[in-house]
């Protein structure tokens, strides 16, 4: 039984050959990486029950802080599973020369495009606030809570978000 089993093994370890080569400069402009990128994942946030400012302990803690700001905008207790199937990153042109009442040319250029095939949040939460600090667990550690969000269900998004630099 051992025999056969190192036998197949043996057989299914056998390399694999490719060949990589140089390339002209004409070949390297033909080449657009026009398809994007496309990614697939699935990612459980879990309460960590030592953090015990939060019932049952807290999920995740994402904080931002603008450049002069002297405070925080948090994402906090986010808890639960994010999945995702052919999310799609590419760079994209994007042509608007008038509309929106002027404002469409500003967004005529290219622009970061994340497209949401399926992405689904199961038995998801999460809270949005403002805190004094970027850890909820220091000392005179102060948070104002704007809204929380659960759900013990499943939530579906699809679309596309586009992301455009600034100058």
């Amino acid at each position: 039984m051992w025999s056969w089993a190192i036998a197949c093994l043996v057989w299914g370890a056998q390399p694999a050959w490719a060949e990589l080569r140089a390339m002209d400069e004409g070949e390297l402009q033909g080449i657009t990486g026009r398809d994007g990128l496309s990614l697939s994942s699935d990612i459980n946030f879990a309460a960590n029950p030592e953090q015990t400012r939060c019932p049952g302990g807290c999920g995740t803690r994402i904080a931002f802080q603008s450049a002069n700001g002297a405070g925080f905008i948090v994402i906090d207790n986010i808890r639960g599973t994010f999945s995702f199937d052919g999310v799609q990153l590419d760079v994209v042109k994007i042509d608007i020369d008038s509309g929106f009442d002027g404002d469409g040319a500003a967004f005529n250029a290219t622009a970061l495009r994340l497209g949401l095939t399926s992405a689904r949040f199961s038995n998801a939460q999460f809270t949005l606030a403002s805190s004094n600090q970027v850890h909820g667990d220091q000392p005179g550690h102060r948070q104002t809570e704007v809204f929380i969000y659960h759900t013990d269900g499943e939530v579906r998004l699809h679309g596309n978000l586009y992301l455009f630099g600034t100058r």
